[in-house]
């Protein structure tokens, strides 16, 4: 894990603004605790890894289709150019278990796309990592986040809509397009809370 609980801040489910201005222990909705931090160039062989190790259906999924490079895909995820923003989030023996990242696709919009460690699945940290990186958006004028996911896929779907009150704006084939505003990572916040109360 990168940093000590005592350098992080700890968080239970917030989604808040914090989003990737330093590295943040989380804990999840099972106790489990992941640290948060923005993507860097050279999380690229730990991203190639992490891809690797999702099961076959979750980079399918992920990706819409069964035969990824993940040598490309982790390239693209650790990319921190102009207009791509990423966060990580490791496990406590610092192994990636997440990541997220939005692509600025013109002044008000951009892309998001996230996955999740297929042990992690339901835990909460998709919604963790995609408010955190609605909540910096925000902040940069992005008023909308768009995703691209493949019909079958109801649990992201879910998420979008359970999460972030996600509407289907397009069809294509197999690919549905949802669209939300990045202030409802606020909305997020407050499912989360609700949850972690209930």
């Amino acid at each position: 894990m990168s940093g000590s609980p005592s350098t992080l801040l700890e968080t239970s489910g917030a989604v808040g603004p914090r989003a990737a201005s330093r590295p943040e222990l989380v804990r999840l909705r099972d106790g489990s605790l992941v640290t948060i931090r923005a993507t860097r160039e050279d999380d690229e062989v730990s991203l190639r890894l992490f891809l690797s190790d999702l099961c076959p259906e979750a980079r399918r999924l992920r990706f819409f289709t069964g035969a990824v490079d993940t040598a490309s895909a982790a390239h693209l995820a650790a990319d921190t150019t102009a207009g791509h923003h990423g966060l990580v989030a490791r496990d406590e023996a610092g192994v990636i278990v997440g990541h997220a990242i939005c692509v600025q696709l013109g002044p008000e919009r951009a892309e998001v796309a996230v996955e999740v460690a297929d042990q992690l699945h339901g835990r909460g940290l998709g919604t963790i990592l995609i408010g955190r990186l609605a909540a910096l958006a925000e902040r940069r004028g992005i008023a909308y986040f768009v995703a691209e996911v493949l019909c079958e896929n109801r649990a992201m779907l879910d998420v979008f809509r359970e999460g972030f009150d996600a509407r289907v704006v397009g069809r294509d084939g197999p690919e549905e397009r949802v669209e939300f505003l990045t202030s409802s990572w606020r909305v997020a916040q407050a499912r989360l809370e609700s949850l972690a109360t209930g």
